[in-house]
Formats: structure tokens, sequence, C-alpha cells
């Protein structure tokens, strides 16, 4: 059999092998990252009324490691380690429970975004919430 046969023949059993494997598994340094953009700009106040009822809704959640939160000027951030990373059922749970989430009626929230992705704070080991 010519060598381009050969080749050609590779080629498409491993083009076939890629579309049956597996899934991978969660990555342990992927996290739940939750942003919140707000009309208020008072830290404190963001802290108070977004930020800490994020903590209290969240805090329970199976397998959570660690929890980082940041309020600054209009925004409110935190992120979320779980016990072998985030994966999908981790990111659904954390909208519903956010979705459930009453803030005061004083904070007008402009835009929320829930997404896994790297590790930026919850893996750093200082100062876990949970």
């Amino acid at each position: 059999m010519p060598m381009q046969t050969l080749f050609a023949a590779s080629l498409l059993a491993g083009a076939s092998f890629a579309a049956v494997a597996a899934p991978a598994a969660p990555s342990p340094a992927t996290v739940v990252a939750i942003r919140y953009e707000l009309d208020e700009s008072s830290a404190e106040r963001i802290e108070e009324l977004v930020v800490d009822p994020i903590e209290r809704s969240l805090r329970e959640l199976p397998r959570v490691q660690a929890m980082r939160t940041t309020a600054t000027h209009r925004l409110a951030t935190a992120e979320l380690s779980f016990d072998g990373g985030a994966g999908e059922p981790d990111l659904a749970e954390v909208v519903a429970r956010l979705d459930r989430l009453r803030l005061d009626a004083g904070i007008a929230v402009q835009a929320r975004s829930v997404a896994l992705r790297p590790c930026r704070l919850a893996c750093s080991g200082e100062n876990p919430s949970p």
C-alpha cells in the first residue's frame, strides 16, 4: 500500500476516534465566576446589599472548597472553587440560586455574568469564606 494511502487512513481513523472520545473531567483549577455590574458606587453598600446575600446563598453548596468575593466601585465579584473542579452541574446550581436571590430594591443590577473559568482568586489559599 502506498505511503500516502496509509497516512490518509490513519488520519481518518484518528478523526473518528476524536469524535467518540469522552468529555474531559473538570480541571481542579476551574471555578464558577460571578460578576455583577451595578449602578451603586459605594463599595460598602455593595458589600452589604449584594456580596453578603450572595455569600449566604452559596455558602452551603455541596463540594465548595473556597469562596472569594470582592466589592468595589460599581462591581461585585465572586469566585467559587469546588472539590475536584467546577463543572456544568455546579454552574447550573449557582445560576439557579442566584436567580432565586432577592437583592435590596435600592440596588440596580446593570449586568450579571456567571461562567466557568480558570481560577484567579479562590485557589490562592488565603481567607476562605465557606
